[in-house]
């Protein structure tokens, strides 16, 4: 956890500058807030420690929040207007940036229309 009931988690370890990804939601959880903060990619972006990214979230109104996987695995896409898949940001892996990590696992968000 990096935010609990509005406020930022005391003592967060890691304090080392990575890729990372973060869900959250509002008090009353009618939204739902997803980050993803690029990462090793000097003059693009370093990343952000832990601490950052819960100050990131309450600055967002996140009421609770969490870390997800980070590193390479950041990576944020939406379905394309073409049906296809459209990467937001800029993922890393094996330093080369653009690269996705191939992962087991990944969060879906599916909205009623």
């Amino acid at each position: 956890m990096l935010v609990e009931k509005g406020q930022k988690v005391a003592n967060l370890e890691n304090q080392s500058i990575e890729p990372r990804t973060a869900v959250g939601r509002n008090q009353n959880g009618r939204y739902l807030i997803l980050v993803v903060v690029d990462g090793r990619q000097a003059g693009y972006s370093e990343g952000i420690t832990f601490p950052e990214l819960a100050d990131f979230l309450v600055s967002l109104d996140v009421y609770e929040g969490m870390n997800l996987d980070g590193g390479g695995s950041s990576t944020m896409v939406i379905d394309g207007k073409s049906g296809k898949p459209l990467v937001l940001n800029s993922p890393i892996e094996g330093f080369i940036p653009g690269n996705e990590a191939e992962v087991a696992n990944h969060l879906g968000i599916s909205v009623k229309k």
